[in-house]
């Protein structure tokens, strides 16, 4: 049975998440894991309130993610628990997948603002540091279930196909059908790219549909957003590239960009390089 962690502070959008999750967790047997990270107003830090105060929200709190945790067990008739940690956000949510053995993270994100914009939040940071796959639910997002699943892939990444794992899981669970979509500013790469994607070496795809799209064009994005709205795909599944400090100055990430400006669920799956 899969595991997947659904990170939650009760928001809207987390709340969308999760029970996106949970419906995705009906469908395939999974077994849900609550994550709550708690927090502590700075008013209550300047005031220098009491142990007896963060006790008594401790167990606010963890009565409330219990409450929650019943509910979808309710709800949706599968398998839940809940882990209430505080702290740093990633170094505990990192302890909660080992704690767990989670297959995936499942995150819901909020509508764009300028504060996201200019300093990122969890759901970016997570993207970048998390050695785990996650899932990114935009808010008002349903689930009604994942029959396509376009995977754009960048050649220029230094991405072995040990990353590719993670998709052909999701592939088989929901039976869904892969379009493996690539833009790029040369015609040139494209000899590369068909020669990089083997995708029979090593994995089994006699019941598996997939098919290759790719284009010539200078604005990825763009490109991305327009085939999502050309094919219609449930899920859009990326590779964040890991940029050091000096090409961070001059490159933003195109998964993290798709994070905010998505319409359809994200999976992003970590790079991994043999």
């Amino acid at each position: 049975m899969k595991t997947i962690i659904v990170c939650t502070d009760f928001s809207q959008e987390a709340e969308n998440a999760t029970h996106y999750a949970s419906s995705m967790a009906k469908e395939n047997t999974y077994r849900i894991v609550l994550f709550n990270l708690q927090t502590v107003s700075i008013h209550a830090l300047n005031a220098q309130v009491s142990a007896d105060f963060f006790y008594a929200q401790t167990l606010k709190n963890q009565k409330k993610i219990e409450d929650k945790a019943a509910e979808l067990k309710r709800l949706y008739a599968v398998e839940t628990q809940y882990h209430l940690a505080s702290g740093n956000f990633i170094e505990e949510l990192e302890k909660c997948i080992q704690l767990c053995g989670c297959d995936f993270v499942v995150m819901g994100m909020a509508e764009k603002t300028l504060e996201q914009k200019l300093l990122g939040n969890r759901v970016t940071k997570a993207i970048h540091r998390i050695k785990k796959p996650i899932l990114i639910v935009p808010a008002h997002i349903e689930y009604t279930g994942i029959r396509k699943i376009l995977f754009a892939y960048d050649t220029h990444k230094s991405m072995t196909w040990s990353s590719m794992n993670d998709i052909y899981y999701f592939i088989n669970d929901f039976n869904a059908e892969v379009e493996v979509f690539n833009v790029s500013e040369s015609l040139e790469d494209f000899t590369e790219v068909i020669h990089d994607i083997d995708l029979n070496s090593g994995y089994d795809l006699d019941d598996i549909k997939y098919s290759f799209k790719m284009i010539q064009s200078i604005e990825v994005i763009k490109a991305i957003e327009e085939e999502i709205r050309l094919s219609s795909p449930d899920l859009l599944t990326m590779i964040p590239y890991q940029y050091n400090f000096v090409e961070s100055l001059f490159h933003r990430s195109k998964t993290a960009i798709m994070a905010y400006k998505n319409k359809i669920p994200l999976l992003s799956i970590p790079l991994n390089i043999d």
